[in-house]
């Protein structure tokens, strides 16, 4: 074992750097003999470390007491990880991680001990990007009882090039589930805080901590109980009142489990929009206040008109005239002013709620299991999407200015009463009438809103696959045929739309009717009521106008039953997506633990629908760390379904599948997926450059590891003939590449991250001959310190397996080395024979002519 490649591993894992010691060999050309400890330095850097080599003696370690984890090289050659000391590094214990003891142990050291073993030189290595911020917040939020990890919240968020600023801290926090603030502590309120513990303080350096308590120490003194998120092993500190003034200037970020009103795991409703607009509450109520005192202002205007009429015309009073004219105008500007504050806090509201809602649908859109996909049209799933944004609008705009207006009632229907009680019920009779009228169609414009977004999701389905399968379509010359369908399922859409229209053109001219009736039938009973001195003819005025502020919001809360049924169907559509259960993908969600790619299958069963019979039937196998393993057999005998079950996009029905001997129900899933790198048959490079494509899967990269990733996929040499080699932007898809050359871009691609399990699922069935030199070529060295499973219908590419699966209907056939299987398995023996015909005699039968490997 080399251990120095190991302890590097372990450190780099400890800080979640990325570092595979099989292609540290294969770069560096490194044998079996222990690397210098200069190579060790540089592999670090490479991975993202800042190193220092120091020569010392023994007695020099007292001054490492911050440096700890560190390697330390012994006279043996080896090397060991130093953890810490317990006692002081001159009289006490060291904690030494060996990875020669069985499980790599740690274990203490004495002095003597660890002097004698001494070899006098030590690797300190610090990563240049820390995050000691986000180690701190994943310490609180398991604290709280969420279950986060580093390298989940650092893929996430793609924070790969950055330390996340305190304000990113704040936002992962409250999306993660923590109610989480930014807040300026003195150190002289530090014992007040009670329940605030523990919190992440932010170091004047630039560092954070966790303030875990504030109590007295060892010597009675108050100090605070620090924990630095960068030690290893994690350790309390004391801090008093002083030494913390001199580090920390009261920066920190108070965070606690947040309850939600909507609990995780309710169902998808109207209910799982109520935190979002009561995070924006404060915007809002300045929103029903400006509202407020629009209402009020509203009156100026009846009552302006009734005392002109009633006053200023009567006794022709000019002056009068004057001084209301100034006090309208002045009360228009104030509406006016109190409008635009009302658009605009809502305005700014709902943009930030848009986003809001749009980070979260899409997120749990993407963390869906592949059989949902699999089973969903993509344009009905387009048209779900964005029914997000309806009902935001709807509960924002529609729902929130109706209630806005309604509250306007409160203000308006006692001023009607004290004008005429007669008048009044005549308002209100015609709009208890339009809500009679409105509630009768309620039900039939539901059933065609139905009908009419079923037809636009297959319309917008059938569009999405056209779009999709353009090539076939016109190599086929399939035009006429796919417009004639189109033209059938357009029209369906429009006649669905026409029904819909029907009811709304309906609708409104009921209420375009009804309330002309009313504008009518006011004048008509009360100039009957000015005749008999009951109202004057101002005050008759000023009712007309006010009748129109109470009879606009009862039509709005009519008319809001009637689009609430749409937005109902929005929320239903919505629901189909976000009630679905997620992958175990979230944050943390699952064993990490060091992969080492042994896959094991015991009794696995699937099927991708439960009404077919099962794809994959009762298979068990192993495929040891490092095998290379190949798997054939017709189509459809389920081997690209294996490499998914590996990968857990989907989950047996029944049996288990294993890596390492974990069951991968247990696993992380981001973790593990980002430890199996995939080829398949087809894969999509995006409009970017030849670098950005390959780096697609590790954007921090190097320009070194991607021209490491290209190299070992063979694909250096046509990116060189490139107009700008690696800088070259592709056409969407690689439309502008070959499929050989297409195809060692994606195998570069999932080499970049140094996978531990590599799969080629049919990656070789498009390439030309060239290209399948080219990759049997660099085989070997792809495989080198992983296990590798080619899927493919290609012998020819399995001639370095050491086992090869045979599968058939879903099971297994024969699992056995070539030489083997072509003596007994039947089905491998034909496949041989027909991809060998031009090597054997007589049309294909009989003996070999050369002899078989």
């Amino acid at each position: 074992m080399n251990t120095a490649l190991t302890c590097l591993k372990v450190l780099a894992e400890t800080f979640c750097a990325p570092f595979d010691p099989a292609a540290a060999v294969d770069k560096y050309g490194l044998g079996g003999a222990e690397p210098e400890i200069g190579v060790v330095a540089a592999m670090a850097r490479e991975i993202g470390f800042e190193t220092v080599v120091r020569e010392m003696t023994f007695d020099d370690l007292a001054s490492l007491r911050d440096e700890f984890p560190f390697l330390a090289r012994l006279k043996n050659g080896n090397m060991v990880v130093v953890l810490g000391f317990r006692g002081g590094a001159l009289d006490g214990h060291a904690l030494i991680a060996d990875p020669l003891a069985h499980g790599f142990a740690s274990f203490e050291l004495g002095r003597e001990a660890l002097e004698k073993s001494w070899g006098g030189t030590a690797l300190l290595a610090r990563p240049r990007l820390a995050r000691s911020a986000l180690r701190a917040l994943v310490m609180i939020g398991r604290h709280h009882g969420l279950d986060l990890s580093l390298e989940s919240l650092v893929h996430a968020y793609a924070l790969q090039d950055e330390e996340p600023s305190t304000a990113m801290i704040v936002r992962i926090a409250r999306e993660q589930g923590l109610a989480a603030r930014e807040k300026r502590v003195g150190v002289e309120n530090l014992s007040r805080l009670g329940q605030a513990y523990p919190f992440m303080a932010r170091l004047k350096n630039g560092r954070s901590v966790i303030f875990c308590g504030y109590a007295p120490g060892p010597d009675g003194e108050l100090a605070a109980d620090v924990v630095d998120p960068m030690s290893f092993p994690i350790r309390h500190v004391s801090m008093n009142d002083a030494e913390l003034a001199a580090l920390w200037d009261g920066k920190a970020v108070l965070a606690r489990r947040k309850l939600s009103f909507a609990e995780t795991g309710q169902p998808f409703g109207w209910r799982w929009f109520v935190p979002e607009f009561a995070r924006e509450k404060r915007v809002f109520i300045d929103a029903g206040i400006a509202a407020l005192m629009m209402t009020i202002l509203g009156l100026a205007v009846p009552l302006y008109f009734q005392v002109v009429i009633d006053k200023v015309l009567v006794h022709y009073s000019i002056s009068t005239l004057q001084v209301l004219s100034i006090g309208m105008l002045a009360a228009i500007l104030f509406e006016s002013g109190f409008n635009f504050m009302r658009g605009y806090l809502i305005l700014h509201g709902a943009a930030k709620i848009d986003i809001r809602v749009a980070t979260k649908t899409f997120g749990h859109l993407v963390s869906l299991p592949l059989r949902f996909f699999g089973r969903s049209h993509a344009g009905v799933l387009i048209q779900h999407m964005q029914q997000s944004d309806k009902i935001r609008e709807f509960l924002s705009g529609k729902l929130f200015f109706t209630l806005l207006d309604a509250l306007s009632l409160i203000v308006f229907l006692p001023v009607l009463f004290f004008y005429s009680v007669t008048l009044s019920f005549v308002v209100t009779g015609f709009s208890l009438i339009l809500a009679l009228f409105l509630t009768f169609l309620l039900p039939y414009f539901r059933d065609r809103l139905y009908k009419l977004y079923r037809a636009e999701g297959e319309r917008q389905s059938y569009l999405v696959e056209a779009i999709r399968g353009m090539e076939t379509v016109k190599s086929l010359s399939l035009e006429p045929f796919k417009r004639r369908k189109w033209d059938e399922k357009a029209a369906r859409a429009v006649s669905m739309r026409l029904n819909v229209g029907k009811i709304s053109t309906t609708a409104t001219a009921a209420i375009n009717f009804l309330e002309k009736g009313m504008s009518l039938a006011i004048p008509w009973i009360g100039v009957y009521l000015v005749f008999d001195g009951s109202m004057t003819v101002g005050a008759l005025i000023a009712f007309q106008m006010l009748s129109g502020r109470v009879t606009g919001p009862l039509c709005q809360i009519v008319s809001l039953i009637h689009e609430y049924q749409e937005k109902a169907l929005s929320v239903r559509m919505l629901g189909q997506i976000m009630n679905e259960p997620a992958e175990r993908t979230a944050a943390g969600v699952g064993l990490r633990p060091l992969i080492k790619g042994k896959v094991e299958f015991d009794n696995a069963v699937f099927s991708y629908n439960p009404e077919n019979p099962p794809v994959v039937r009762g298979v068990s196998c192993t495929f040891a760390a490092g095998q290379v393993v190949g798997v054939v057999g017709r189509s459809g005998s389920g081997k690209s379904t294996l490499a998914r079950l590996m990968q857990g996009l989907y989950a047996c029905d029944s049996g288990v599948v294993r890596i390492d001997g974990h069951d991968i129900r247990e696993l992380d899933l981001t973790f593990l997926r980002r430890n199996i790198g995939v080829v398949l048959q087809e894969n999509f490079l995006f409009n970017a450059t030849v670098r950005e494509n390959i780096a697609m899967t590790k954007p921090g990269a190097t320009f070194d590891e991607v021209v490491w990733a290209a190299g070992l996929a063979g694909a250096g040499e046509f990116i060189e003939r490139l107009p700008k080699g690696f800088d070259t932007v592709l056409e969407e898809n690689g439309s502008n590449l070959s499929g050989g050359q297409k195809q060692r871009l994606a195998i570069a691609r999932a080499l970049l991250v140094h996978p531990r399990i590599l799969i080629f699922d049919e990656a070789t069935s498009a390439l030309d001959a060239e290209s399948e030199e080219i990759i049997q070529d660099n085989l070997g060295r792809i495989a080198t310190g992983r296990t590798m499973i080619i899927i493919s219908h290609r012998l020819s590419m399995l001639a370095g397996a050491s086992a090869i699966l045979v599968l058939d209907q879903g099971m297994v056939v024969d699992f056995a080395p070539q030489d083997v299987l072509l003596t007994r398995c039947s089905i491998y023996q034909d496949l041989w024979k027909s991809q060998n015909r031009h090597l054997l005699g007589n049309g294909g039968a009989g003996a070999p002519v050369l002899s078989l490997p």
